[in-house]
């Protein structure tokens, strides 16, 4: 064999160096290039970010955390509902710039292809999102015999946590009207008092294993009665306690962050959805009553409001205030328009909260008083550390 003479070989390898060198050379600028783009972009970034969080913390400035979060519990497959209610309560409260944010509450389990497709359509056709999917089960699971009580809970647990800071939380039945810029001046008086749950007050006891109630009464003397006397005595019952009606129910703030968090109001929900199929469950039915009776076994001193005399019903006769916020059991768009129009006819009025009173010292509470009254309060177990405070339009 023949082999490649020494010049002819330092030629090809002279050559071979110059290629490679002429690579090297290309390589390291478009790595320089591309770390000096990176760098331009990395800059970019960080400026828009600055500039984004100042933006937000100017509007922060601007605008404070919303007073009033209000969920409708609803379902999804009664939109002609959800009409009703942006008419008369969402679009007036915009546009008077009632310090609230409003959204309709329905669960993510349980919704079927079509109601899923039936809520995105409501969205495009109203232009907006006022929905809040919570982790409930929704109607299409079981006949939604769980689906008001699961959401009730969840919205509680979602809402401090999705929509932070507010003064209050609240939740209403999507039959109601609420007034929603006079609720919002309404709560100001109680907006420094502690872990507020507030609302139309009755009283009762539950029947733990069984979810379900025995012993409700209007009032703490016809409770206690009732405990006695119509609670089964084979059966662990709790009670009596306070809680307050579907129409609206009203958590403080500090409240709100407490039931989000709380390991035995999570401990509670994990056993009523346990019990999901069975003969004996949670259940609509006693979804208010289940609610008292979760904050009642909580080992927690509370602010309980009543605001009684500024809410109405059209089937409950006792709620029947003339100067209300709220108004209960509305069937028709035209019991809605009824009451938005009877709402914006009052006269103004101011809001009285009275002085609070000690759970033990309550003077006269809903048919009872004096030393009647005062016997009966000692039963409630819950509540010894509770304050009963009221809350509604001051005297004409």
């Amino acid at each position: 064999q023949s082999s490649m003479p020494a010049d002819s070989l330092a030629s090809v390898v002279g050559e071979l160096q110059g290629v490679l060198s002429k690579d090297v050379s290309n390589a390291v600028a478009q790595e320089r290039s591309l770390l000096s783009e990176r760098r331009r972009v990395f800059h970019r970034l960080h400026r828009q970010r600055r500039r984004r969080r100042g933006a937000a913390h100017a509007a922060a400035q601007e605008s404070p955390p919303t007073f009033l979060v209000l969920g409708f519990v609803t379902n999804p497959r009664t939109p002609k509902t959800r009409e009703w209610i942006r008419q008369t309560v969402l679009v007036p409260a915009a546009e008077v710039g009632a310090p609230a944010l409003i959204r309709f509450v329905v669960g993510k389990r349980g919704l079927s292809p079509r109601d899923v497709q039936q809520l995105d359509e409501e969205r495009r056709r109203v232009g907006k999102d006022d929905f809040a999917v919570v982790d409930a089960s929704d109607f299409n699971e079981a006949g939604g015999i769980y689906s008001c009580i699961d959401k009730l809970f969840a919205w509680f647990r979602h809402a401090p946590v999705a929509y932070p800071g507010a003064s209050f939380y609240a939740k209403a039945d999507d039959d109601s009207f609420v007034d929603v810029a006079r609720l919002a001046s309404f709560l100001r008086p109680a907006a420094g008092l502690p872990r507020v749950y507030g609302g139309y007050l009755q009283y009762d006891s539950f029947v733990t294993e069984e979810w379900r109630h025995c012993g409700w009464s209007a009032g703490p003397v016809g409770a206690a009665h009732a405990r006695r006397h119509g609670c089964p005595k084979e059966r662990r019952v709790y009670g009596p306690f306070p809680f307050v009606v579907g129409a609206l129910t009203v958590m403080g703030g500090d409240l709100g962050g407490w039931f989000a968090s709380s390991p035995h109001v999570a401990g509670l929900v994990e056993k009523g959805r346990a019990t999901q199929g069975r003969p004996q469950h949670w259940d609509c039915g006693y979804s208010d009553v289940t609610l008292g009776y979760a904050l009642g076994s909580a080992n927690l001193s509370l602010s309980l409001l009543s605001v009684s005399d500024a809410m109405r019903d059209a089937t409950y006769g006792a709620m029947d205030a003339s100067r209300f916020v709220v108004s209960h059991h509305l069937r028709s768009q035209q019991m809605f328009e009824r009451e938005a129009a009877r709402a914006k006819a009052q006269p103004a009025w101011s809001p009285l909260l009275g002085e609070c009173e000690a759970w033990p010292a309550v003077r006269a509470e809903a048919g009872g008083a004096s030393a009647e009254l005062q016997a009966a309060m000692r039963t409630f177990e819950c509540c010894q550390q509770w304050k009963l405070c009221r809350l509604g339009p001051a005297a004409k």
